[in-house]
């Protein structure tokens, strides 16, 4: 059984870069199918469960039509961890590409 949490709004704080999200919310998605199961985490409540989950733990739909989503994961800045979605191991910009709460 495949579950992961699928992004679904974003809300930022103090810059518009990745390292600037602050609070993302989320649905939980069951082999395929989203859930009634749905919620927001901080960051940092991200990045742990991500570090812990694993790379298929939280995925991003496509910020740009026709293009498939996004696993997310764990970037370092320095020594400030930060989510970036991945494409085929390429960062892209699917995360600030969805809806401001």
């Amino acid at each position: 059984m495949a579950v992961y949490l699928q992004c679904v709004a974003k809300r930022m704080r103090g810059g518009y870069k990745h390292e600037h999200i602050h609070i993302l919310w989320w649905v939980q998605v069951v082999d395929g199918k989203p859930t009634n199961e749905t919620g927001f985490s901080t960051k940092e409540q991200l990045i742990d469960f991500v570090e812990s989950s694993g790379p298929h733990a939280l995925w991003c739909p496509a910020a740009k039509p026709g293009q498939p989503g996004a696993w997310v994961g764990v970037q370092t800045l320095g020594r400030k961890k930060y989510l970036q979605a991945y494409r085929d191991g390429r960062p892209t910009e699917d995360l600030l590409g969805l809806p401001d709460k």
